[in-house]
């Protein structure tokens, strides 16, 4: 990574970003990172991946030791000052996801179904892509999927890693966005719990049957049949997390969105065109994976850009707001000329 130079606090203090600070340790910090990162292949190799929070966020402030070159008293500042309200705020999402469950009797079914099966000919897109490509055997493209859906485990704090260490205003837009992002969903969950197609394929309806045939979850399915348990173990963990009725908007797509629409005014047309893959293929993994409708992708899509406008809009006024007071303390021109002993 390449540091950013020291930038422009608001009293005009530099303030470098805690990349920067750390290179005053060298070596020391170098010796920190490849430790961590030996450390986190050497764990993941015999638990599996960590998909549960605080495994993550203890991977994550071993990082950030590392970074500031394991000096406590940085690491101490930047953790509380920068990622404690991130940290608290996606704990507390875990933990109102996992206090939503009991909310699965009274869960909407029928309008996303409904009107996925307009919108697409009769048939929801799940269903047609899991009856022309889906078998009890995992395909190439079964285990292609994993890692995608895998990464919504670890992009949101890996962005926000990486952003830290290199460029401390992109962090910090990340961060609120990413928490108003959090709380939109959140909210929608609460008022509107809404269950995805493996769960209505498990579900009796009215007239007899379920709502849907059957729906293979087929990440967990592959995971289970790959013979490599830390990976089986990784899955099953993440989806003890998961609420099986926060399905709308999916905040699978909202993430992969939030990290195109955050870098696309940097990047040029290669990597715009790469970027935007990102939530194509997690679309792709999401709904023939059974794990959520069209509609919900695209209603993630359209929260991760409310976000974005929020914070952006935010920011904007707050830098009018600051500017104020520079004008405020100007004198006033007549005044100034009507003021005695003044030049006429």
């Amino acid at each position: 990574m390449t540091a950013l130079l020291p930038r422009e606090g608001v009293q005009g203090v530099s303030r470098q970003s805690p990349w920067e600070v750390g290179k005053q340790y060298g070596a020391r910090r170098n010796r920190l990172l490849i430790g961590v990162a030996l450390a986190f292949a050497a764990v993941s190799g015999v638990f599996g991946f960590p998909t549960g929070r605080e495994v993550i966020t203890l991977w994550l402030l071993a990082f950030l030791f590392a970074v500031v070159g394991g000096d406590p008293r940085t690491w101490r500042r930047t953790v509380v000052h920068d990622w404690l309200p991130l940290l608290v705020g996606l704990s507390a999402y875990d933990l109102l996801r996992g206090f939503a469950k009991g909310s699965a009797g009274r869960a909407h079914i029928t309008p996303q179904l409904r009107l996925e099966e307009r919108l697409f000919g009769g048939t929801a897109p799940t269903e047609w892509l899991q009856a022309k490509l889906y078998d009890c055997v995992p395909a190439w493209y079964d285990y292609a999927i994993v890692p995608v859906y895998m990464s919504h485990f670890v992009v949101p704090l890996a962005v926000a890693a990486g952003l830290w260490a290199t460029s401390y205003d992109r962090f910090r837009t990340w961060v609120m966005t990413l928490m108003t992002l959090t709380v939109m969903t959140l909210v929608t969950y609460a008022l509107l719990p809404a269950a995805p197609p493996w769960l209505a394929s498990e579900t009796a309806a009215p007239g007899g049957g379920t709502y849907l045939p059957f729906i293979e979850r087929v990440t967990s399915h592959t995971v289970a049949v790959s013979g490599i348990p830390t990976i089986h173990n990784a899955v099953q963990r993440g989806e003890a997390y998961a609420n099986p009725v926060a399905a709308l908007p999916s905040f699978h797509s909202a993430v992969p969105m939030l990290v195109l629409l955050t870098f696309w005014p940097v990047l040029g047309r290669v990597g715009r065109t790469l970027l935007a893959a990102y939530p194509l293929v997690m679309t792709f993994a999401l709904v023939y994976g059974g794990e959520h409708y069209v509609v919900d992708v695209l209603m993630g899509w359209a929260y991760a850009g409310i976000a974005v406008a929020l914070v952006a809009g935010w920011q904007r006024r707050r830098r009018r707001l600051r500017r104020l007071p520079v004008a405020a303390a100007l004198p006033d021109p007549e005044r100034v000329e009507a003021s005695p002993g003044s030049e006429r």
